[in-house]
């Protein structure tokens, strides 16, 4: 028998694994062993040459391929490839029940914990002694564990939770466990404990063991309907089918007969492509199937989209979305409740690198849920020839453009597109009609009017932007033109016969447009070097525009339109003073006012336009304040009771002022937040996937998880508006707020809410709270007014892989629980 002493261990791990291997004949190639292995101990290791066995004593450690095993003493046969590793009793404890160096086995990324541990280097099967494995998220503790080769395990009296305490606030038992690494863990039976008091079994459960995307059934939530029954609420399953594509299929059931059937297949690859198809089939059914009386709803709602950059130059994009009319009705989600309209779209763009150049087409359609009507462009087809220098040589185009020419500056545009549109309105019809039965009189029918119409637009302009000393003068002249053929469909009981009839018209426009318009900029500074302020600087931007345009090619003969527009800006900014010489001081902007008012020369009366002012400034990152006014130069007569018009007199003139106000806004908003504390973190869950795009969630909003590592955040608004034109003068008024704050470490308030001042109401109120419970979380959410008031109440599991876990309650106004 061979002793290394603790000093011959000061050679290489290398040199020692060679030593010792040579006085064994190459031990490993004989086992079976095909890679090195690296072993070392701090007291000693004693190697027997006749039995081919070595054992290491304090602070022992074997690596080998993606193992790493330490213990306080570990025995390795090298005839049969086996190991044994176990700890001492601690002498410090003088009960002598506890342990010290108990070995802990690390393997691909898990950690296997326990009192004693048997490993087979050939087969990569182990044994594990009341041992604690950590895997992932989960812990996993066994009076005995088998490992099964490299990815599965056999845990007898086994526990399983995701609480990281010595003595977890939740776990789940069972006798029997297999756990496969990286994927599931299945048991039988199962027992859920909460603080050591069992809480429910299960015959047979599977639960996940890895994060991200997996497999799986839906638990349904149960819940109460006053108008439909009982229910179980998105019960269904959960497909990955692979790392880029996965499908969710759920259902509805209600005891008195209603039903819904919801999907969402969803696709996705990384920075090329990301797309969905989801929908919902709902039949609602109140009273009984049997009664005349009972009421049968059907709706449905479905979703397409696309998104995808095909090359640099080349993208396309889909968002189309069809649904009955009465589909948001079946919904408390206050998002899709005040959804009353579907807008869907698709378009595929091109553009040419190098040149001014693309092309795109679109299909577009608008959906009012309430009336029915619908409108479409089927399809909508352009080209766009973005301005252009085709008097610019190619090296001027590539230096940026100094030093032009005057003609070099000439720029043109050209732009077409054609289209096809359908409008689907609803209107009444009254009148006489006559039937086989006789005379009927029609009142109120409602039917569609069905507009469809062929539209090709084009356009070309010409301009030039020359600097002249301080200011910059752009000439421009443009050209469209307009042809449009309309084929109307309109209900019509003029004859007492309730007919469709048909309209067609050709109609052509061509527009002749020219104008200049001149700007500069002055600039005005003050240096007081006071108070710690360097400069105040006041930039002013005059323009004058004059425009001119004339139909050259019309049916219906409309005037001529000549305009003059006058807009000047201010911005005062403010430079402090740096206390580092070497540093230059902070640049504030004080206040952003711009004016504006024009000139109509074609009108014969009431030529200038009101008079517009608007504002903007930041009280340093404390208050913004913006808001905007309006004037009008002309005074207000009655021509009747209730009514009043402008007439074309000055009010300088008939009344002594400039300017009487037509319309004034303000607007107050603030925000401001704790620092983030150190050491804690959001309870949302980075790794966890997203929820669906379209998630047809009728039942009650998702609550979002807080994040208490903010310990207090506050923003406030308020915004008062008000028209000031006869006979009313309307005003409104609204403060909205909201604030949320950590009671405690684990404790957090949010309020959130608006009061409508003018008319003494309080707006959409909501109070959360949520409360940190280790591995737990609850939530509580009430909306306590309004037609969306409602309630929920949820306490689940904080794991990403159980977060279906839960306890919930919740409540609306239309009876659904």
């Amino acid at each position: 028998m061979l002793s290394f002493s603790v000093d011959t261990l000061t050679q290489s791990i290398n040199s020692i694994k060679t030593d010792s291997s040579a006085a064994s004949g190459d031990s490993s190639s004989s086992s079976g062993i095909d890679t090195l292995v690296i072993y070392s101990a701090s007291d000693s290791i004693v190697y027997a040459l006749e039995t081919k066995t070595m054992s290491l004593f304090s602070k022992s450690e074997i690596k080998y391929q993606e193992m790493d095993l330490t213990s306080e003493v570990i025995n390795i046969n090298w005839d049969n490839s086996t190991l044994n590793a176990y700890g001492v009793i601690d002498t410090a404890d003088t009960s002598g029940k506890s342990l010290r160096g108990t070995p802990v086995m690390k393997d691909r990324g898990e950690a296997y914990e326990g009192k004693q541990l048997g490993y087979n280097f050939k087969t990569k099967r182990g044994r594990i002694v009341v041992a604690d494995t950590k895997m992932d998220e989960g812990f996993y503790h066994g009076e005995n564990i088998k490992k099964m080769g490299k990815d599965v395990l056999f845990v007898a009296d086994g526990r399983y939770t995701t609480c990281d305490k010595k003595d977890p606030d939740y776990y789940f038992y069972s006798p029997k466990m297999k756990v496969t690494m990286q994927d599931k863990v299945f048991a039988e039976p199962i027992y859920m404990y909460i603080s050591d008091v069992p809480v429910f079994w299960f015959p047979v459960a599977v639960f996940p063991n890895k994060g991200g995307r997996r497999s799986g059934i839906i638990p349904p939530a149960i819940a109460e309907d006053a108008k439909h029954g009982r229910l179980l609420k998105r019960l269904g399953y959960y497909w990955a089918m692979n790392d880029y594509m996965d499908l969710t299929a759920t259902s509805d059931l209600y005891t008195k007969g209603s039903w819904a059937l919801q999907s969402n297949f969803q696709y996705s690859l990384r920075d090329q492509f990301r797309g969905g198809l989801s929908g919902e089939y709902r039949k609602m059914l109140e009273g009984e199937s049997s009664d005349p009386s009972a009421i049968k709803a059907t709706s449905y709602n479905f979703n397409i989209f696309h998104n995808q950059q095909i090359d640099p130059t080349s993208r396309f994009d889909v968002n189309f979305t069809f649904a009955s009319n009465n589909s948001y009705r079946n919904t408390i989600n206050l998002n899709q409740a005040l959804n009353q309209a579907i807008v869907s779209n698709a378009t595929i763009s091109k553009s040419w690198e190098g040149t001014p150049n693309s092309v795109s087409m679109n299909i577009s359609r608008r959906q009012d849920l309430i009336n029915g009507n619908i409108s479409e462009t089927m399809p909508s087809v352009g080209f766009n020839h973005s301005q252009s220098y085709p008097f610019r040589s190619s090296k001027k185009k590539s230096s940026g453009g100094t030093d032009l020419s005057w003609y070099e500056m000439v720029g043109v545009s050209y732009r077409s597109n054609f289209s096809i549109n359908r409008a689907k309105t609803q209107q009444t019809v009254s009148g006489i009609y006559r039937s086989m039965n006789g005379i009927d009189t029609l009142t109120n029918v409602k039917d569609y009017r069905l507009n469809r119409s062929y539209n090709l637009s084009q356009g070309t302009s010409i301009n030039i932007s020359p600097k002249l000393g301080y200011f910059t003068i752009s000439p421009y002249m443009s050209y469209s033109d307009d042809r449009t053929f309309v084929n109307n469909s309109i209900p019509d009981s003029s004859n007492g016969v309730l007919i469709s009839r048909t309209e067609k018209q050709w109609s052509r426009r061509g527009v002749l447009s020219t104008g200049v318009s001149m700007g500069t900029k002055l600039y005005g500074i003050v240096q007081p070097q006071l108070a710690g302020i360097a400069a105040i600087r006041h930039t002013m931007t005059p323009s004058l525009s004059f425009s001119y345009s004339k139909e050259i090619v019309s049916d219906i003969s409309r005037p001529k339109q000549m305009t003059a527009n006058f807009n000047l800006g201010n911005n005062f900014e403010m430079k402090t003073t740096s206390a580092d010489e070497e540093k230059e001081g902070e640049k504030i902007q004080l206040l952003n006012v711009g004016t504006g008012i024009s000139y109509d020369f074609s009108a014969d009366s009431l030529n200038f336009s009101p008079f517009s002012l608007n504002y903007r400034t930041s009280i340093g990152t404390l208050l913004d304040v913006g808001g905007q006014a309006g004037f009008d130069l002309y005074k207000l007569e009655q021509v009747s009771p209730g009514r009043y018009n402008r007439v074309n007199k000055f009010l300088i003139s008939e009344e002594g002022r400039l300017a009487r106000m037509t319309n004034f806004s303000i607007s107050l908003s603030t925000s401001l937040s704790g620092e983030r504390i150190k050491g804690l973190t959001s309870s949302k869950d980075s790794s966890a996937p997203p929820p669906p795009v379209n998630s047809y969630n009728g039942m009650r909003r998702e609550m979002e998880d807080p994040d208490f590592s903010i310990p207090w955040n506050l923003s406030m608004s308020w915004d008062y508006a008000e028209s000031k034109i006869p006979p009313g003068h309307n005003r409104s008024s609204n403060i909205r707020g909201n604030l949320d704050f950590n009671l405690t470490k684990n404790w957090k308030f949010a309020v959130s809410g608006g009061y409508d001042i003018v008319n003494k109401e309080i707006v959409v109120p909501s109070i959360n709270i949520s409360r940190d419970l280790h591995c737990w979380l609850l939530n509580f959410s009430w909306v306590p007014v309004g037609t969306y008031r409602y309630y929920a109440f949820e306490i689940r599991l904080k794991s990403p892989q159980l977060q279906d876990i839960k306890i919930t309650k919740s409540g609306s106004a239309s009876g659904i629980y």
